[in-house]
């Protein structure tokens, strides 16, 4: 059997935990599977096969009589039940890097200079908090998530200063920095968030037709990376980008969730 597996315009690590799932569907079937990421803001730019180096079931090129799987309805259309269930190093080298973007993430980690221990704050901000436009409540009947301030994060920090702060609004860096001042506390803030990033909105996203650039997919996953490097994993569980990271850490760090 062979497969057109498309993506859609739903967030990224959304798309990549579904595409995870409809490959454990298929794992065991002798099958090839071409990604059409045509739809999907972050690889209109650059292609997926430039970031990842999936098995060797996918492939450059559709087949002619491929069967067209869509990411989002993949469950109803593709296999009824899971057939397999990765462990956690097989997800890990599923999602593996291409050597070159692989190093670019490197170079980009390295100038941190992170510490032997470090905490990581997953800081969601932009439409997931009603802060940015958000239109897909009548849609899928999901709503915002609920605003954690850094405070809230901080409570659950054990006995380690150095704090990574993963998010795409600069805001929230500023908003740590100004607590940790304002209450004397020993902190160190490490984080790659750019001054003019402020959160996004999927909605005006595709409305703008959104293209994401190598260097913003380099500084989304070295951030991953990064995470998955850390003693603490601070988040909310409600978020892919929680699960993405949870499915495929090998490291043994503690994940807490403040929903």
């Amino acid at each position: 059997m062979n497969y057109t597996y498309k993506l859609t315009t739903r967030g990224l690590c959304s798309e990549l935990n579904s595409l995870l799932g409809f490959y454990e569907s298929v794992i065991d079937e002798d099958c090839q599977i071409f990604i059409d990421a045509s739809a999907s803001q972050y690889f209109k730019s650059v292609s997926i096969l430039d970031v990842f180096k999936f098995p060797s079931a996918f492939i450059n090129s559709p087949h002619s009589d491929s069967t067209i799987i869509s990411g989002n309805r993949w469950r109803k259309s593709a296999v009824i039940q899971h057939k397999t269930k990765l462990t956690t190093q097989q997800c890990a080298e599923f999602f593996s890097y291409t050597d070159t973007f692989k190093q670019k993430l490197n170079k980009n980690i390295t100038k941190l200079s992170l510490p032997t221990k470090f905490n990581c704050f997953h800081i969601r901000r932009g439409d997931k908090v009603g802060e940015k436009l958000y239109e897909w409540t009548q849609k899928t009947g999901r709503t915002e998530s609920k605003r954690f301030e850094f405070c809230d994060y901080l409570k659950h920090c054990k006995n380690i200063e150095t704090i990574f702060i993963m998010t795409d609004d600069y805001r929230c860096i500023q908003e740590a920095r100004e607590y940790i001042n304002n209450n004397n506390l020993p902190h160190n803030i490490l984080y790659l968030t750019q001054e003019p990033q402020g959160g996004h909105s999927e909605t005006l996203n595709i409305q703008n037709d959104r293209r994401y650039s190598k260097q913003e997919l380099v500084q989304f996953f070295s951030e991953i990376e990064i995470a998955k490097q850390s003693q603490q994993f601070i988040g909310t569980k409600s978020s892919n980008i929680f699960r993405y990271i949870t499915n495929q850490c090998v490291k043994d760090v503690e994940f807490i969730s403040l929903d």
